[in-house]
């Protein structure tokens, strides 16, 4: 594997921030030892094993907020791709510009104590907790750039709305089946308790995975998800863009 070198496309260079790490306080180490220490109760037994790898190999523990540069040491290692640290949200062609060149965007602020819950914005929680162990894993780290490659194509508003609810279904609230068991690996269901919650004691339908089905459900962002799609190994995700891309014409 040849090594990652981080050039960014396009205007990503302008959202770039830096980690600084001695400047979190104990109160932020503190949220974020809560927010794993309360997540993983459940994931312990209902993350994916791909997962839980993941969070194993790249260090991430309860106890402090992660050094993004160390997890890119490993991260790079192993799957090629390499985090940045941004300011917040980037406009979609920024972020699936970066993805393309597998850069995987990540804030540095994790949200207030009295906002473990809900946090309108993406914070470094979900970003890094919720996202990145499943970047460690080969077959999803491929999914992920070939989803991109096929998202920076498309300028048609509908047709961007229809492929994003494969990365809706997938990326952030992906179901997969072990066994007899259906476990979390999307980074939706992986952060959030309520969601996790709603998977657990089947609060929501678990579909099997159908990327016609998957392009056709509208998705709900402003309420517990009614249906999720559960696939049965990650080639299926993978295999399914070059299905998307005749289906997009790109």
């Amino acid at each position: 594997m040849q090594p990652h070198t981080m050039t960014l496309p396009g205007d990503a260079a302008e959202y770039v921030v830096t980690q600084h790490y001695d400047q979190y306080s104990d109160v932020e180490h503190g949220t974020w030892k809560t927010l794993y220490e309360r997540r993983m109760e459940q994931l312990s037994t209902h993350a994916c094993k791909e997962y839980l790898e993941g969070l194993r190999v790249l260090g991430m523990r309860a106890e402090r907020m992660p050094v993004i540069s160390d997890i890119n040491k490993t991260l790079q290692t192993r799957t090629n791709w390499m985090l940045l640290p941004v300011s917040g949200f980037l406009p979609g062609r920024t972020f699936f510009d970066l993805l393309a060149a597998r850069v995987f965007p990540v804030t540095t602020y994790i949200r207030k104590p009295d906002s473990l819950d809900y946090t309108p914005e993406p914070d470094i929680f979900h970003d890094i907790f919720g996202h990145v162990p499943m970047h460690a894993h080969k077959v999803f780290a491929d999914y992920l750039q070939a989803f991109a490659q096929i998202a920076r194509q498309i300028t048609n508003d509908a047709d961007q709305e229809r492929l994003g609810r494969l990365f809706w279904y997938t990326v952030e609230f992906g179901l997969i089946r072990e066994g007899s068991d259906v476990k979390m690996y999307g980074s939706g269901v992986i952060s959030s308790v309520k969601e996790g919650d709603n998977v657990v004691h089947r609060g929501c339908k678990i579909h099997d995975f159908s990327l016609e089905e998957v392009l056709d459900t509208h998705v709900k962002v402003d309420e517990l998800q009614p249906t999720l799609f559960a696939i049965e190994n990650f080639e299926q995700i993978y295999e399914a863009t070059k299905e998307a891309r005749k289906v997009f014409g790109v």
